[in-house]
């Protein structure tokens, strides 16, 4: 990576010097490229980040290590402004070196909670066993770092929010389910680290992964995500994404017939049902939900099923195919 950071900046000097011009062509959809030019007021600053940016990553791929995205805001804050301008800066790095942010040693703070059959041998030597521990523990900060992956789990189960997950250790699901399984969470909208080790377990330990969210358009988002990238990373779902993945629930067609707690939809839920709608690649499966949610105008949480999650409806999801 470290050439092709310099050629980037050998491109640079030399658009500079024979015509005047330093600009970066940052990729976006669709073989569209955006500017980013020192010579306009309104992306100079840009500019310097980006710049900023590929001197650190450079430094990384040559010297080895890691920084953070905080880290590097307090580094020069009067530079950088805030934490939001920092991370766009990488945004428009990973594009041009059609990367992720994991590849490039630029880290946000760890998000994602696993625990259950897994132990991570890292490249250090240290090893992180989940089996040691009484509850989760955090995903390591740079998921390049875990060199293998070792489970004897059966499937791998994603739970949306960070309430379940816990709700689910306080019921002692590991010994109550009666299958070896790996649970996993996001906190919502799943980072990077939380889908890298999602796809490891899936491609390098060939686990069936399952995933459960809350039956609301959000929900379903957040779901896409896991499965196919988010929207404005595409370009990197080929090591961040889980095509695989079975969306075990919960279904919004299931709303009238669990009798559970449901609420109406707000306009905000509405305006996102036509905008995931809108995408192409998405499946009928999901596309048929997405118009069932918009019928019924409701939606309902995981908690509502909380109490037979594990006694029945996720065993009898798996058993008998009920996923998309």
């Amino acid at each position: 990576m470290s050439e092709d950071v310099e050629g980037i900046v050998v491109r640079l000097l030399a658009s500079l010097v024979l015509h005047g011009d330093a600009t970066f062509k940052v990729p976006r959809n669709e073989n569209k490229y955006r500017r980013v030019s020192y010579n306009n007021r309104r992306s100079r600053h840009r500019f310097c980040l980006v710049v900023y940016m590929l001197a650190k990553i450079h430094r990384l791929q040559v010297n080895g290590g890691s920084y953070t995205v905080r880290g590097l805001y307090y580094g020069d804050t009067q530079l950088i402004r805030t934490q939001l301008h920092i991370s766009a800066a990488r945004l428009d790095v990973c594009r041009m070196l059609n990367t992720s942010p994991t590849r490039l040693g630029v880290l946000s703070a760890s998000k994602g909670l696993i625990a259950g059959n897994i132990r991570m041998l890292m490249t250090n030597g240290d090893v992180l066993d989940c089996s040691v521990y009484s509850g989760a523990i955090t995903l390591p900060s740079n998921t390049e770092q875990v060199e293998r992956i070792v489970t004897q789990a059966d499937l791998v189960l994603v739970v949306e929010k960070e309430s379940v997950f816990e709700s689910l250790l306080a019921r002692d699901v590991f010994n109550t389910f009666g299958r070896r399984f790996i649970l996993l969470t996001g906190k919502g909208y799943p980072d990077c680290r939380t889908r890298r080790i999602l796809h490891r377990l899936s491609v390098e330990c060939h686990l069936p992964a399952y995933i459960l969210v809350d039956a609301d358009p959000f929900g379903i988002e957040i779901m896409l995500v896991y499965r196919l990238g988010s929207q404005s990373m595409s370009f990197t779902s080929g090591e961040l994404a889980t095509p695989t993945l079975r969306w075990i629930g919960l279904h919004p067609s299931e709303i009238p017939t669990l009798s559970i707690g449901a609420v109406a939809l707000s306009s905000r839920d509405n305006k996102k049902i036509e905008d995931i709608l809108a995408r192409d690649h998405i499946g009928a499966g999901v596309r048929q939900e997405l118009l069932s949610l918009r019928q019924i105008q409701q939606k309902a949480e995981i908690e509502s099923v909380i109490d037979f999650l594990f006694t029945d409806y996720i065993p009898n999801k798996i058993n008998r195919n009920l996923f998309l």
